[in-house]
């Protein structure tokens, strides 16, 4: 068997596991609090689980992450959920906290690094040279006809005053269930990066890239994603650091959107 379709069937056996574990049904912990996802939530079912596999030396390694559908064929995440030259993504999406088939393969089509700008000295004692800031962009194997996506905030210069994210992260007992939380902003740089408490919850592991959103008269859109979380504490925190969609995009739906990636 020639060499290319050896490795092509190797990356899609590779696909297929991680597909399995990131549907599988074992309890476990996402965002640590908050309230559990509601099937007619915009936000939950626009929400996806992200599960990547690299290969930096000779052994496999498997990364989950969130993001949301903010096209028919495009998630948006956090950049360092890709790091490396994943040999493999997919994408689950959910019904209320539960993943559900079918599971969409994808691409990195773009990443990117947000300016973030300047913030006050004593906003939450926080040094932005300390924090990650970063975006990524998934295109799906095909369109996602049965659910909605979410669109991204007009400009990043005003942050609205009431947030609430989601995500799907995990604990050691395995995958997590799909969780949203409210987030109260404390603080935000000249380029709309918003720090923000997670109000009466945690972030956790594996809520990296979850979206971030708030409301208007139009409805949902996406002010961000889940950049950092701020802890002296491993893997779950209550500050969360949201990188600013409207700052790299633009416009809600914007053209660069449409152009993110062949």
């Amino acid at each position: 068997m020639p060499a290319p379709a050896r490795s092509a069937i190797r990356r899609a056996a590779i696909l297929a596991a991680v597909a399995s574990a990131c549907v599988a049904s074992l309890p476990a912990r996402a965002i640590d609090g908050g309230a559990a996802a509601s099937r007619r939530d915009a936000l939950a079912q626009a929400t996806v689980g992200i599960g990547t596999v690299t290969r930096p030396d000779d052994v496999y390694r498997l990364t989950r992450c969130s993001g949301v559908l903010i096209s028919a064929d495009l998630v948006l995440t956090a950049a360092h959920c890709l790091n490396g030259d994943p040999l493999g993504a997919i994408i689950v999406f959910y019904r209320g906290s539960e993943a559900v088939r079918p599971v969409y393969t994808a691409r990195v089509v773009a990443r990117f690094s947000p300016d973030p700008g300047d913030l006050s000295a004593s906003a939450a004692g926080i040094t932005l040279a300390d924090l990650s800031l970063d975006l990524a962009v998934l295109r799906l194997s095909a369109p996602v006809r049965d659910r909605v996506p979410v669109p991204l905030a007009a400009s990043p210069q005003r942050v609205p005053s009431a947030l609430r994210m989601a995500g799907v992260g995990l604990s050691g007992r395995g995958v997590g269930r799909l969780r949203t939380a409210r987030l109260v902003p404390l603080a935000a740089s000249s380029t709309g990066l918003t720090i923000a408490r997670v109000d009466g919850a945690r972030v956790c592991l594996g809520d990296s890239g979850g979206p971030v959103v708030a409301q208007d008269r139009r409805g949902l859109f996406v002010w961000g994603v889940a950049s950092a979380v701020i802890t002296d504490r491993a893997t779950c925190g209550s500050l969360v650091v949201v990188a600013p969609a409207a700052q790299v995009f633009g416009a809600r739906g914007g053209p660069s959107i449409a152009s993110a990636g062949p």
